[in-house]
């Protein structure tokens, strides 16, 4: 199965697969060298115009490894990634966080284990896409938030509800988070301190070794927070999570 965001890219299907889609669903009758490109109007081609079952999610595959590098599929925790405590949990739609009655003193992680003894700056990007929900609202501080751990108990930390200037934080909606394109801070998981760029945080502290990356939610704030984690890009591989 291909996330929800990929399904929405995967749609606007190029003319080129689409020409071999129409010619084979026609079951011969029509020679695939009658459609081609020029014959269609780029976007014109919608999902209801495609037969249901007609193309499949491997057809789509290398285009989407094309667009969005490689794609693999996690079903269960375990060897790469693992979690924090018993309130993480794989279900069919992604890996699920809580939910935590209070956000404040309870919380959990998923922790990615691939780049451990790898140096801060083998990091090149680091993206995911979650969304996460609460009795009342958390002010954008329950949102889950991503971290480097490093030798000697250090640790860098992107957190959505301080980059500026306009966080994205709203509860309910999945937000798609691009942790290497916004802002850091080291050692300072309480916020005390101002945020820095991924580059300067790398300048700084990109020799220092990583024992894990994690993505938490809680130990924050809120009630009954919980939180649905859907896919992960770690350096081009994007990780997406499901039964």
């Amino acid at each position: 199965m291909i996330p929800s965001i990929f399904k929405s890219r995967a749609v606007a299907v190029t003319a080129g697969a689409v020409a071999l889609v129409v010619a084979s669903s026609a079951g011969g009758a029509i020679a695939a060298s009658m459609i081609t490109s020029s014959d269609i109007q780029d976007n014109t081609i919608r999902s209801v115009d495609i037969r249901d079952g007609g193309v499949h999610e491997n057809d789509l595959s290398s285009w989407v490894q094309g667009q969005l590098g490689r794609v693999l599929r996690v079903k269960s925790l375990g060897g790469s990634f693992t979690h924090s405590n018993p309130s993480v949990t794989m279900t069919p739609d992604g890996v699920n966080f809580g939910p935590y009655a209070n956000g404040g003193t309870d919380g959990g992680s998923i922790v990615f284990n691939g780049l451990n003894g790898a140096s801060l700056n083998a990091v090149k990007n680091l993206v995911y896409y979650a969304r996460y929900t609460a009795t009342g609202t958390t002010g954008g501080v329950g949102v889950p938030y991503l971290r480097v751990f490093l030798a000697n108990d250090h640790d860098a930390i992107f957190s959505p509800n301080t980059q500026a200037p306009d966080p994205d934080t709203t509860e309910g909606p999945f937000h798609e988070w691009v942790a290497t394109s916004g802002s850091w801070r080291y050692d300072d998981d309480a916020g005390f301190n101002p945020d820095e760029s991924f580059a300067d945080l790398i300048t700084d502290h990109g020799s220092e070794s990583i024992t894990g990356i994690g993505i938490s939610t809680g130990f924050s704030s809120g009630e009954d927070l919980q939180a649905l984690l859907r896919w992960w890009q770690i350096n081009g591989t994007t990780y997406t999570f499901g039964r």
